[in-house]
C-alpha cells in the first residue's frame, strides 16, 4: 500500500489526471527509473505534475499582469551599487507576503533610472509566489476606466478587478496629469485597497508634488496620505537609458 501524506493528497486533489498519466507512464518506461518501486514512480509523477502546474500558473499570472518587462528579475540588476540600489531591501520587499502584510510601496527615482524594470521585477516575484498582479501606467489605468460611464456594468467589473487584485502596480505615477474623473476613480481604488491589499507606485515625483498637481486639492490630501503611508524606496540618478544605449552602440561597434 502506498503511504500518501497530506501534502501529496493536496497535490493529487489539484492535479489534472491526463497530465499526471503522461508523466507517470513516461517515468514507468524510462530506463532511469527501471529499478524504482511502483510507489516511488507514483510519487515522482505527482511531484512532477504539481511542479508543471505551478509553472503554468506563474506563466499565466505574468501574462495577465501585462508587465512592461515580463522577464524582469532582481537577480539581473545592472550596476546596482553604482545606481544607489539597496539590493537587500528590494529582495525583502519582493519576498513580502502581500496578503498578510498589505503595505503600500513607493519607488522613487528620476527618469531613466530603471524604476519601471524594478517595479516589474517585484511584481513578477509576487506572481512566482502565487499572488495575482496587475500592472498599469497611471494614464493607461485612467483611460481604461474613462471609456465607461460610472453606471455601466463594465465600469463596475473593471473597478472590482482593480480593487481586488493582490498586488496593483501603478507606474509613471502623475508623469502625465489626470483629470478630476481620473482622480475620483483612482481614489475609490486606493481607499478600497487601503490596509487590505497593497498598491505599488513608481514615480519620478514626490508626494508633495502629487498634492499640488491633482485637480481636486481636498481629495488629493486623502488620496496621497494613503499612498504615502508605506515603504519608500529611493533609487539614485544613474541613467540606465544612457547606459543601455552606450552598451548597444559598443556591441554594434564590436560586431562591425
Amino acid at each position: 500500500m502506498i503511504d500518501i501524506d497530506e501534502t501529496t493528497r493536496r497535490k493529487l486533489r489539484s492535479l489534472r489526471l491526463s497530465r499526471f498519466a503522461e508523466n507517470f507512464f513516461d517515468l514507468v518506461t524510462s530506463d532511469e527509473h527501471a529499478d524504482a518501486l511502483p510507489e516511488e514512480i507514483f510519487l515522482r509523477a505527482v511531484d512532477a505534475t504539481d511542479a508543471q502546474r505551478r509553472e503554468r500558473n506563474i506563466a499565466t499570472a505574468i501574462t495577465q499582469a501585462h508587465f512592461r518587462y515580463p522577464q524582469a528579475s532582481l537577480g539581473e540588476l545592472v550596476n546596482a551599487a553604482e545606481r544607489g540600489i539597496n539590493e537587500r531591501q528590494l529582495k525583502r520587499v519582493a519576498a513580502t507576503n502581500w496578503r498578510e502584510n498589505p503595505t503600500n510601496v513607493h519607488l522613487f527615482a528620476p527618469a531613466g533610472a530603471g524604476k519601471t524594470y524594478i517595479a516589474c521585477a517585484i511584481g513578477i516575484a509576487a506572481c512566482q509566489a502565487g499572488f495575482s498582479v496587475a500592472y498599469y501606467r497611471l494614464d493607461q489605468l485612467v483611460a481604461k476606466l474613462a471609456v465607461h460611464s460610472p453606471t455601466d456594468p463594465g465600469y463596475a467589473d473593471a473597478m472590482k478587478k482593480l480593487m481586488n487584485v493582490d498586488v496593483l502596480i501603478i507606474d509613471d505615477f502623475l508623469t502625465l496629469s489626470i483629470d478630476q474623473r481620473g482622480q475620483e476613480d483612482l481614489t475609490k481604488i486606493v481607499i478600497d485597497r487601503d490596509g487590505r491589499l497593497p498598491t505599488i507606485i513608481s514615480s519620478q515625483s514626490s508626494a508633495a508634488y502629487w498634492v499640488e498637481v491633482l485637480p481636486n486639492r481636498v481629495g488629493a490630501d486623502s488620496l496621497v496620505s494613503r499612498l504615502n503611508n508605506g515603504r519608500r524606496i529611493q533609487i539614485g540618478d544613474y541613467d540606465m537609458r544612457r547606459h543601455l544605449a552606450k552598451k548597444h552602440q559598443e556591441d554594434l561597434d564590436h560586431d562591425s
